[in-house]
């Protein structure tokens, strides 16, 4: 077994810094991109369209296989674009919100038809997709605006819809997404890296298909009444809407996903010297149930690592407060492991922004969650990012140029 460099509290905290960034160093959308061009081609990028969270890491990645005539449109979040971009005569660049779309996201999705319809049977058309895609671009169904999406994303979040829910649900209001984008196209091929934010890896469900060439085949995810009705206020109807792209010659390829991130983090891991106890995407489900099953899995499991991976949901009050659901999960597993000097955990989103903050997660001990500091307030008004950052228990790192939903990492020291 390798030395283990790691003791004591502060070396414990910068371990699980460094697991979780070998995880998202991984799948980061630069790297992910060269290979899978080197690997696969095309060898020349005549029109690049790149969309989502990582959309601009994934563009430099695509830098050398473009020409001087090539074009690009690039759909990100916002404070998300590398300055070498910026510069770059061939990109033209739109940065909208994430996770409530707004009036950027119209105009972007508006772009993204002309810029589809204008590839030349005879260019080669690449897409680069990440999460976050199915709000930063949209163009919706006719008498349908802003307010509309606003108030409906809203009531999903705070429903505490899943991530494949909220796509079924844009698919049936959207013009461009269950493969109804790339059927705009007349280019005769079409060639898709996608980095994926969804459990199974589903390129019809990743940004709600932004990148996809059909509907999802997958079985349909059940939608809340509440959001039913509020879908049949405006006339959108329960079925899925078919559409479907021609394209004779199409490729479409997963590059980073949750599962590579956390065999990164497990080769880490062993690599300074822990033993991995568990790895596994399990973070499905309610955040209440999901952070207990956690909680109880490391307290009376053996000492090593732990890695988990997934996206939990979690239902908000009227107000919330201040974060982002790995905040939530930070502060929630901190309650059952407080008073124990042998447990250290971090929760983040592997995008480096969790929830609408510029936090990624938060890092907890036994030490984090103090009763007297409002600790159980601040997770009934989902405030946990306001109290993590009262006890030093924020995590931030920076957009971090992919997005593979998020990463629990704990280690039980002996």
């Amino acid at each position: 077994m390798a030395e283990n460099p790691y003791s004591g509290k502060a070396n414990l905290r910068q371990f699980l810094i460094d697991c979780w960034g070998a995880g998202v160093a991984s799948v980061k959308g630069e790297n992910a991109v060269r290979l899978a061009l080197l690997k696969h081609g095309p060898g020349c990028i005549d029109r690049l369209l790149a969309v989502g969270k990582a959309a601009s890491s994934m563009s430099l990645g695509a830098i050398d296989h473009m020409t001087s005539n090539s074009k690009c449109l690039m759909v990100t979040k916002y404070g998300h674009t590398d300055q070498q971009l910026v510069k770059d005569r061939r990109f033209r660049i739109v940065e909208s919100a994430h996770p409530v779309p707004d009036l950027n996201s119209l105009k972007a999705g508006g772009m993204a038809i002309d810029f589809v319809r204008s590839v030349l049977p005879g260019q080669s058309f690449l897409m680069l997709v990440s999460g976050g895609a199915s709000s930063l671009l949209e163009v919706l169904s006719e008498g349908l605006g802003l307010e509309y999406l606003e108030s409906l994303t809203g009531a999903m979040l705070a429903n505490g819809l899943d991530i494949n829910q909220v796509n079924a649900v844009r698919t049936r209001l959207s013009l461009i997404k269950g493969g109804k984008l790339l059927a705009l196209s007349n280019s005769k091929s079409a060639h898709v890296l996608l980095i994926s934010d969804v459990p199974r890896d589903d390129p019809a469900v990743i940004g709600s298909g932004i990148g996809s060439i059909s509907a999802s085949e997958s079985r349909q995810p059940v939608i809340p009444a509440e959001i039913e009705s509020i879908l049949a206020d405006a006339g959108i109807p329960a079925e899925k809407s078919q559409s479907s792209s021609s394209l004779p010659d199409f490729t479409s390829r997963i590059i980073g996903s949750n599962t590579v991130a956390r065999s990164a983090c497990e080769q880490f891991a062993k690599s300074r010297g822990f033993e991995v106890v568990m790895n596994q995407e399990s973070l499905h489900g309610d955040m209440d149930e999901v952070s207990g099953t956690v909680s109880e899995l490391i307290l009376n499991g053996p000492c090593g690592a732990y890695v988990f991976g997934g996206e939990p949901t979690v239902v908000l009050p009227e107000r919330p407060g201040r974060g982002g659901r790995m905040q939530h999960f930070a502060l929630a597993i901190a309650k059952p492991i407080r008073g124990r000097s042998d447990l250290h955990v971090i929760a983040a989103g592997t995008d480096g922004t969790d929830g609408p903050t510029n936090a990624a997660g938060g890092i907890v001990d036994g030490t984090t969650y103090m009763k007297d500091l409002g600790a159980d307030l601040a997770l009934g008004a989902a405030d946990a990012g306001s109290y993590l950052d009262r006890v030093k228990g924020l995590f931030v790192s920076g957009p971090t140029g992919t997005n593979v939903m998020d990463l629990v990492i704990a280690v039980k020291s002996k």
